[in-house]
């Protein structure tokens, strides 16, 4: 019962730290500079550098898997748009897929980890309370944690 409670809000906070840590277009990308949010939490110039920082690793690594992402779709269609594909080939590189998949997901819930480590659990914890409690179209602006 848990799981099934907890799992979609991991799951918000996840897609929205890395769209975050990618730039995303929908979602503020330094939530932590935002003047209300920082105050809130009273957030030290130093826990923004530290975020700032956790940013732009993050944001480096996450581009890079994201491209082998899709390189590894781009050979699966290859192979699925190739009439003498076997199925053992393009059950192969779908794995390579999946793994590239995963291996970009093991990143983003580093970039949370990290996040909340950078917090702390308390102030982690108000951090998704503030953006759980703003209207849909207010999230369009900030970033979820």
């Amino acid at each position: 019962m848990l799981k099934r409670n907890i799992f979609p809000v991991i799951l918000i906070v996840i897609a929205a730290l890395t769209a975050n840590a990618m730039g995303g277009e929908r979602l503020k990308r330094n939530w932590w500079r935002d003047p209300e949010i920082s105050k809130q939490l009273n957030l030290t110039e130093n826990e923004r550098q530290n975020l700032d920082e956790l940013l732009v690793e993050s944001g480096r690594r996450m581009i890079e898997l994201k491209s082998i992402v899709e390189k590894e779709r781009f050979e699966l269609s290859a192979l699925l748009e190739n009439k003498s594909s076997n199925e053992g080939a393009i059950k192969g590189q779908f794995k390579k897929l999946e793994n590239a998949r995963s291996a970009l997901a093991d990143e983003r819930l580093q970039f949370l980890i990290q996040t909340r480590a950078i917090l702390g659990v308390e102030r982690f914890k108000e951090l998704r309370a503030y953006f759980e409690n703003l209207p849909k179209e207010g999230r369009r602006n900030k970033s979820l944690p």
